[in-house]
Order: C-alpha cells, then structure tokens, then sequence
C-alpha cells in the first residue's frame, strides 16, 4: 500500500471518529488503517511515482523518470520522509481525537487489543497447522500398520492354502 491509502484510512477513520457514538462505529476505519499500514511495506511499485510529492521533488530537482526506480534520488529520500511524517501526525492527530471523545488511553487499549487478538489468532493458525500434521502423521501411521497386517494376512492365507494343497497332494 503506499502512504496516500494510508492518509486515506486515516482521514477516513478521523471522520467517522467525529461522528460515532461507539467504537464499533469506526471499528471498519480501524481495521482498513491497520490493514494499510502492514501492507505498507509488502508493496513498492517500481519506475514510476509513489505520491504526489515524489514528483514535485523530482521536478524541482531535475531529475528525471529513472530516478523513481533510484531509493537514494533526492525525490525518493525526500517524498519518503515527508510523507512518513505526515502520516505520523495524522496518527497522532486520530490518537487525540479517539482520547478526547472516549477517555484517555482509548487507543493504546485498542493497540494492545488488536496486538493480543493478532497474536492470539497466530497462534490458533500454528495450532492448526500442528493438529492438521499430527492427523497427517496418524493416519499415515495407520496406513502403514494396516498394509502391514494385510501382508502378514496374505502372506499367512498362502502359507496355510500352501499347506492345505502338500497335505491333500503329498500323502498319496
């Protein structure tokens, strides 16, 4: 995601914020920002802009297209950290009105709240993962012991058949 979805969320979610009553009111806004933020870094487009400011920076430095593709072009290093700021006030700004409109501490409760639901549904994910290989496990066991016994079946049914045919055939 790039930082202006991000100013969205945030602007988006500092809206509804005015309006609620509740915060399951902006809870969408809050989910679509925390989303924003941890795709952040998972997605940078390459040769082309990232913002609006990125551009400006670029023109004004006489750069040229290439230097989108370049991390350390004046545009790029300049674009990043103003608009890292930005985003940096707005969440501040978000914080100081959720504080305001429901008590103090509102939104480091929210934080710690996403964070141990985040972690508590990591770790239902690994449980599962470890419950769906041990079923693996077992029921691979189970085929294995069972082959096993349908040979050693087998095999007894043809030693018996064996020995039922030389008692017939062999006493005459």
């Amino acid at each position: 995601m790039d930082p202006a979805t991000i100013g969205l969320a945030i602007a988006g979610t500092r809206a509804l914020v005015k309006s609620a009553r509740g915060i399951k009111d902006i809870s969408q806004g809050l989910d679509d920002l925390f989303k924003a933020q941890e795709d952040q870094a998972n997605s940078k487009k390459k040769g082309q802009p990232k913002t609006r400011t990125q551009q400006i920076v670029n023109m004004r430095a006489k750069e040229g297209d290439e230097a989108f593709d370049d991390e350390t072009s004046m545009g790029t290093v300049v674009s990043d950290v103003l608009e890292q700021k930005q985003l940096e006030m707005n969440m501040k700004a978000l914080e100081k009105e959720i504080d305001a409109k429901w008590g103090r501490g509102t939104w480091k409760d929210i934080v710690a709240e996403r964070e141990t639901r985040v972690e508590k549904k990591k770790h239902a994910k690994e449980a599962r993962k470890r419950k769906a290989e041990e079923d693996k496990e077992f029921w691979h066991k189970v085929l294995i012991e069972t082959g096993k016994a349908c040979v050693l079946i087998i095999s007894l049914g043809a030693l018996a058949g064996f020995l039922y045919w030389a008692f017939q055939h062999g006493g005459k």
